[in-house]
């Protein structure tokens, strides 16, 4: 319960400073954050952009002729560099560690996405540079293998061979472009159609080598079996490092679904932690504005306090002065009432009024303890000239005539008594002096 005036002073100028200083400082650490948050949201919304980036980017150098992979290794430094700045925070940009466990636990499920997913990439790149040299040999390879195929043919023309061995061999110089032509599709599109194109062809090319290599008929052609010969071991490095080729873009193909696959998930992730940052902003602002609000009301609080405080003061202070003012033209001698300041407002009025009290009772007591003394002393004064008459009329009667000692005596108490009647008139006098100057000093101060 505040009762004294300063304390009552000392509650509103602390609640307002608080309020200001309150609002100052968490103005400017907001703000800091905001600032913050906004270059947190930009990161985060980057990283989106990054993810798509990178799929975009393999998948098209997996598709073109363009290996390279400088884009690629720059955007998956800053996707990784970020991450870890979102994760871990960076004093230095100013980006804090993640404010709330449902955004840490998000960043951490981004973490466990990215992974997997960069070594996949990594590996893709691997793979697509080694795949890109053996597309080149193996097109070099299917011209080689249409040469060979090509002089087997001239072979069996020469050796003048029925033309079922004439169309079987050159069905193979086909075949071995076929067998190039698809494999190149299936490899750009892996498209299951394409592969299938392919692998009847290669079954038939190799059906027929198989044939010419175990026929008789060319067994005992020499320089055609010959030829025969270098074209079956050839066939069968070809093949071999045909199907090495395709389980290398097997692989390749098998992480590129998983790429296309993972990406999804890898955005939507990213995107929930940016939407769970934003949230996070917004909630920082509601608090804000509720602050505000708040602060708002507080001050309106302490406004209405201050106004009724004041009146209060003021009226409590009216009350005083006027009944200082009615003490000051109270006579303490005749008065029979109290002399007394009403006791109510502030601790302050009230300590004040209770000195202004015992005063007036002191000066009351000292007006009637002078005024019976006064009263006193004239009496004694009579009482001595009383008893002076009578004993020089007992003198008189008996006929004593030296009596000079005895008369001086009696004149000394005279004067005694009479002095000691006007130092007591002159006592009286001070004290209504005094009164006077203390209504001087009331008057005084009710005009101030």
């Amino acid at each position: 319960m505040l009762t004294k005036i300063s304390s009552k002073i000392h509650f509103i100028g602390g609640m307002l400073s608080l309020i200001v200083i309150t609002n100052i400082v968490l103005t400017i650490y907001l703000n800091k954050k905001q600032e913050g948050d906004s270059y947190i949201i930009n990161i985060a919304g980057r990283q989106r952009m990054l993810s798509q980036k990178i799929t975009k980017e393999i998948f098209y150098i997996k598709s073109s002729e363009n290996f390279d992979f400088q884009n690629l290794n720059e955007d998956i430094e800053a996707f990784e560099k970020n991450l870890y700045i979102l994760i871990e925070g960076n004093k230095k940009l100013g980006v804090y560690k993640p404010p709330n466990k449902d955004i840490k636990n998000k960043l951490d499920l981004v973490l466990a996405l990215w992974k997997p997913f960069k070594e996949k990439i990594l590996q893709l790149e691997k793979d697509i540079k080694g795949v890109k040299k053996d597309k080149e040999v193996m097109m070099n390879k299917f011209d080689d293998i249409l040469k060979i195929s090509d002089k087997v043919v001239k072979k069996m023309v020469k050796y003048k061979l029925p033309g079922s061995y004439i169309d079987l061999s050159g069905r193979q110089r086909m075949l071995s472009q076929r067998m190039g032509l698809y494999l190149v599709r299936y490899i750009d599109t892996f498209s299951q159609s394409y592969y299938y194109t392919y692998y009847k062809a290669m079954k038939m090319y190799d059906r027929t080598i198989q044939s010419f290599i175990n026929d008789k008929t060319v067994k005992e052609k020499k320089e055609l079996y010959k030829s025969v010969s270098s074209n079956y071991e050839y066939w069968k490095k070809f093949k071999l490092y045909i199907n090495n080729l395709i389980a290398k873009e097997t692989k390749i193909d098998i992480n590129m679904t998983y790429i296309h696959n993972n990406n999804t998930k890898l955005l939507k992730t990213m995107d929930e932690a940016v939407w769970l940052y934003t949230d996070y902003s917004r909630e920082k602002t509601n608090f804000i504005k509720n602050f505000l609000y708040i602060s708002g009301v507080l001050a309106l609080f302490i406004i209405f306090f201050t106004y009724f405080t004041a009146r209060a003061l003021e009226r409590h202070m009216e009350n005083f002065v006027k009944r200082a003012r009615e003490l000051s033209t109270i006579d303490p001698v005749t008065q029979n009432t109290p002399l007394m300041v009403d006791m109510c407002g502030e601790d302050e009025l009230k300590e004040a009024s209770n000195h202004i009290n015992k005063f007036a009772d002191r000066v009351k007591s000292a007006f009637e303890h002078s005024s019976e003394a006064l009263k006193r002393a004239e009496f004694a004064a009579k009482e001595l000239q009383n008893i002076a008459d009578n004993i020089e009329v007992a003198l008189d009667e008996l006929g004593v005539k030296e009596r000079d000692n005895f008369g001086k005596n009696i004149d000394d108490t005279e004067d005694i008594a009479i002095e000691s009647a006007e130092n007591l008139i002159q006592v009286s006098k001070m004290i209504q002096k005094l009164k006077n100057n203390l209504s001087e000093i009331i008057n005084s101060y009710q005009e101030k």
